[in-house]
């Protein structure tokens, strides 16, 4: 590991880049409020000029958003370039920087199984943790690289956080958390990361999409928005493969009880014909379809896997939805 100086000359912070960290991540480490979202090479919005210095770039990038045309105009994507130099960069930094990153132990509390596919982890902290609802948490996890990331399932505010974690049968890293994952283990957190966020707007619908353990920062911000006595029209899709996959109902139950502007609408894309589920079934785009005739003035949230927003994101442009309200969070598999 080296050490490097970063500069950005949108900002007199003093940035200690090294050799195995990104440009990104040491940034947002100094709090130099660096545009991202994903961290991962999806989404192109940590887009930067390098004016000097050299990077290690590592593969991934998504050639739409960043390519050899990108490169001969002396840009990089800071998530995946690594400092080879001392470096100076040029980048449209966002406004404010939002919570401190920072990196702390956390006890594990409680391991849940909901079905064959998702354990629900909640830590306990020391002091309440400084995050906004929708933001992710990197676990970094003892022989395991790069780390894997889990977005909170709650609001903040308490000394509790709550993650969702798919386990997949070929991932290793997975299922080794299924399997080995104690309560009372210690599990070291770095964060919170990420601009996925529900806007403070007030009054236009909100559409909410979520597939798998997308389900977890869209159930934060509900719970965030609710705390805080909102009455926008929140309508949540949710999209699985069968009934037994799905969970927490008993909390959108609740929700959807005590909170006239909230519905929630679970669709099962391969529940058996003869089972007792009367609810919607099909892919969510497919029942979205059915369900919003007209997105125009609404706003769209989605998280879930990318095939998942690929398509969401091409129906509600059909539909109507402005582009820049639609905002999104891709889950690429932690295995």
């Amino acid at each position: 590991m080296t050490a490097y100086a970063l500069h950005v000359v949108q900002s007199e912070a003093r940035i200690e880049g090294r050799s195995d960290q990104s440009v990104l991540d040491a940034c947002l480490g100094a709090g130099v409020a660096f545009p991202y979202n994903c961290r991962s090479g999806e989404c192109g919005e940590c887009l930067a000029e390098l004016r000097s210095g050299s990077v290690r770039e590592l593969p991934g990038a998504d050639p739409a958003i960043f390519n050899d045309t990108h490169r001969a105009r002396g840009l990089i994507l800071a998530c995946l370039s690594y400092p080879c130099s001392d470096l100076s960069l040029s980048a449209r930094l966002r406004a404010e920087s939002g919570p401190p990153i920072r990196e702390f132990d956390t006890v594990v509390e409680k391991v849940r199984r909901h079905g064959s596919a998702i354990i629900e982890v909640v830590v306990r902290t020391d002091s309440p943790v400084d995050y906004r609802a929708g933001q992710y948490f990197d676990w970094v996890l003892p022989g395991i690289s790069p780390d894997r990331s889990f977005s909170a399932a709650n609001r903040p505010g308490s000394t509790r956080l709550e993650f969702h974690v798919r386990i997949y049968e070929r991932g290793r890293v997975s299922r080794h958390l299924a399997r080995e994952l104690m309560e009372g283990d210690i599990l070291t957190l770095r964060g919170p990361f990420g601009a996925f966020q529900l806007s403070a707007e007030q009054h236009r619908p909100a559409l909410l999409i979520a597939g798998g353990t997308g389900f977890a920062p869209i159930k934060a911000m509900l719970d965030e928005a609710f705390a805080h006595g909102s009455r926008r029209p929140l309508r949540f899709f949710y999209g699985t493969r069968r009934a037994g996959d799905l969970y927490h109902l008993d909390t959108m139950s609740a929700w959807s009880r005590k909170h006239a502007n909230f519905s929630f609408i679970p669709a099962l894309s391969d529940e058996p014909a003869e089972s007792a589920w009367t609810g919607e079934r099909g892919l969510v785009t497919e029942v979205i379809v059915r369900q919003v005739t007209d997105g125009l003035g609404a706003e769209a949230y989605l998280c879930g896997p990318p095939p998942m927003i690929d398509a969401a994101v091409a129906l509600l442009h059909r539909l109507g939805v402005d582009p820049s309200d639609i905002h999104y969070d891709k889950f690429t598999p932690a295995v």
